[in-house]
């Protein structure tokens, strides 16, 4: 009998994504699932890991025209995010979201789909982090609030008058990977790693052999250069 998905993603998130990668490498999945080193955390010590829940967006065929009043502006803004954002909100509020990661596809194009505002709402919802192939903005509030989100690009840009909604719930190509929905996607300091749901399992099962072995030759270093213990040798307690 497999592992549920609760139990699956706990015991993954015990490893690092150096255990899980070669542990990917020893059924063969060389490189398959590792995102571009141009996807990167926000601010150092970002790690989560989750189910994929992703949002494809493709350019926008309209623009902002000059507006003569901030109530003009807001009206055709508002507009703009209705179609952009209700397109993936509306369907992730119909749904439990626990444990998700939301994986957006924008081509890599610099727009701030994920803000400070924004970020907080998926928290709440139950969402552990973002991968954005594009822009994140408000990074200075994004790190106050330790928003765990990794993009491709920074960016002060909103997406409105630059991006349309495209699909949710369907493969997406983000950072150099194709992505499923349910697929694992793993984030730490050395970048991103997306895991097939259907072979996560045996990637694990690598993964904490790895560990194992490696946190006994590091305890052994740690005592030979008079090192206190950290953390880091007790991740699969």
């Amino acid at each position: 009998m497999g592992m549920t998905d609760k139990e699956l993603i706990e015991e993954i998130r015990k490893v690092r994504l150096a255990d899980l990668s070669d542990g990917m490498d020893a059924l063969g999945l060389v490189n398959k699932g590792s995102m571009s080193t141009e996807m990167r955390p926000i601010r150092p010590g970002i790690r989560f890991a989750g189910f994929a829940w992703t949002v494809k967006l493709a350019r926008a065929d309209e623009t902002f025209e000059p507006c003569s009043t901030v109530e003009e502006y807001l009206e055709i803004n508002n507009k703009y995010c209705h179609d952009i954002y209700g397109s993936f909100m509306g369907p992730m509020q119909k749904e439990d979201v626990t444990d998700s990661v939301l994986v957006f596809d924008m081509g890599g194009y610099p727009g701030g789909i994920i803000g400070s505002e924004n970020i907080m709402k998926y928290k709440l919802w139950g969402v552990v982090g973002a991968v954005v192939d594009g822009g994140c903005r408000d990074s200075f509030e994004c790190n106050l609030e330790e928003a765990n989100v990794f993009s491709t690009k920074r960016t002060f840009h909103h997406v409105s008058g630059r991006m349309k909604s495209d699909s949710v719930q369907v493969p997406v190509h983000c950072a150099g990977v194709t992505v499923h929905p349910g697929d694992v996607v793993c984030a730490d300091d050395d970048g991103v790693l997306v895991i097939p749901r259907d072979r996560a399992e045996e990637v694990l099962t690598f993964a904490k052999a790895i560990l194992e072995a490696d946190q006994k030759i590091r305890k052994s270093h740690y005592k030979e250069l008079g090192l206190e213990e950290d953390e880091t040798l007790n991740r699969l307690a």
